[in-house]
């Protein structure tokens, strides 16, 4: 069984990304016009189902998910929908840990968590031979986890090695302090992750607390990918998930103000980056709701070239600069420095790149005497965008990747095709639409770098 132990750095994968890897299964090949066909149906206790049919192999992807994710948390219970869903996997009221583990074996099945800020999903995946044995499994993980002890004190050892990570490891401990001091007095300082803050606060009782709150059908959603009959399947969740009754609580959905990022820089020390450092500059970004999120991906990636051809292959400044965005409610954009070599003159060297790409162009290879050749962002447009969309869906073209598709958008968006179509709208972007999010998230935003250096090297970064 797969675990989700909650990573604590800031991480630069959309959650589609995790939901593709851990709801895995036979590769069958999907694009955004095929998603079109899903078929969606209610249970008899109102949750809606959403079924893709696929009949290319025998492997079978259900997901159950639970929005809400943390309005429903306060920053001193950060991670705890994380820790239930986790203990959904370490054994339920019929099946212990040890028989979980070896049913599991025995019918190669998996049963794997999920967490975001917008809500939980837990996974499974199997041949269509044993999946009338696995649902009852998996309907009891997710309605009556056990919360065994021991496998609640190894839950915890998880998370207690993680968090350690902060004091001993740099890019860790860059990714911690980003995200305290960015999403600080933000609806975002309520982490999807267990925190050293949060902790103390990830006990069982919580857990049995927010799994009641959970299990309400007016949260749940059923997203099911395979060669499924449609009308069985739903039959079949009724006599588990379709029990699940309505709660008369009261909703909430919190509004996600942009981020405000600027300051001076932070710099922390830490022995295990002694002769080296780890820097990350940070932006406000595109949300994932806005007209230019699709092109400040592309343009964060061609960024990401020119940064590698200027700070790395030039200077020797870096091991690998890199740009991404974050595309949430309130995104980020950002600039990573791994392992930094020339404290003193990388800052600048990352000025220049953005320099030339704000000028339109990018690097396009070297003359005899060592000279940068440059081409129009235009005349490279292209090959990026296929790369991008590319690589987006060979890590989710499985039926389950394309249940974290569907899951995904339906967290993100409320419905299960509008995140394939902002993937499929990156073909439309233009040349202009990558110089202009570049200008206005990179050029002309206000910023803040941190880094984390060696003790005696705190002052060797030229800001």
């Amino acid at each position: 069984m797969k675990k989700n132990t909650g990573k604590t750095a800031l991480l630069r994968a959309v959650f589609c990304a995790a939901l593709c890897v851990i709801i895995n299964s036979a590769v069958a090949a999907e694009t955004p016009e095929q998603l079109k066909d899903i078929q969606e149906l209610s249970l008899s206790n109102g949750v809606p189902l959403y079924v893709k049919k696929n009949t290319a192999n025998r492997k079978l992807a259900l997901a159950v998910i639970v929005k809400g994710g943390t309005d429903y948390l306060t920053k001193e219970t950060s991670g705890l929908e994380n820790a239930l869903f986790s203990m959904m996997t370490y054994g339920s009221k019929d099946y212990s840990y040890d028989k979980l583990q070896q049913l599991a074996y025995q019918m190669n099945f998996s049963i794997s968590p999920s967490s975001s800020r917008e809500g939980s999903v837990l996974a499974m995946s199997c041949i269509d031979y044993y999946f009338d044995k696995v649902l009852p499994i998996f309907a009891d993980a997710f309605i009556n986890p056990s919360y065994n002890g021991d496998q609640y004190k190894t839950l915890m050892t998880n998370y207690q090695q993680n968090l350690q990570q902060l004091q001993t490891d740099p890019q860790s401990m860059l990714g911690y302090t980003v995200t305290q001091t960015v999403f600080s007095g933000h609806p975002y300082e309520v982490s999807s992750a267990v925190k050293p803050y949060s902790i103390g606060n990830i006990t069982v009782e919580n857990m049995k607390k927010l799994h009641d709150r959970d299990m309400d059908a007016r949260r749940i959603m059923v997203v099911a990918v395979g060669n499924f009959d449609a009308v069985k399947l739903a039959k079949q969740l009724d006599k588990t998930i379709g029990k699940i009754p309505a709660q008369t609580y009261e909703l909430t959905s919190q509004t996600v103000p942009p981020l405000k990022i600027g300051g001076d820089p932070v710099v922390i020390t830490s022995d295990a980056a002694t002769g080296t450092g780890y820097l990350e500059k940070e932006y406000a970004g595109p949300s994932i709701d806005s007209g230019d999120m699709a092109a400040s991906a592309v343009a964060a990636s061609m960024y990401s070239q020119v940064l590698f051809n200027v700070v790395r292959e030039k200077y020797g400044a870096c091991y690998t600069p890199s740009s991404s965005i974050s595309p949430m409610k309130a995104g980020l954009a950002n600039v990573y420095i791994f392992k930094a070599s020339d404290l003193a003159g990388v800052v600048k060297y990352e000025k220049e790149a953005q320099n030339i790409f704000a000028s339109g162009e990018v690097i396009d290879g070297k003359n005899a005497d060592g000279s940068y050749q440059f081409a129009p962002v235009a005349d490279r447009l292209e090959g990026y965008k296929n790369m991008y969309i590319n690589s987006f869906y060979d890590s989710s073209v499985t039926n389950g990747g394309v249940a974290g598709r569907i899951a995904t958008s339906l967290l993100e968006f409320g419905d299960p095709y509008t995140y394939d179509e902002k993937i499929a709208g990156l073909g439309n972007v233009t040349a202009d639409d990558v110089e202009n999010a570049f200008k206005k998230y990179w050029v002309d935003n206000t910023y803040q770098w941190f880094a984390v250096v060696g003790p005696a090297d705190k002052d060797k970064i030229q800001f």
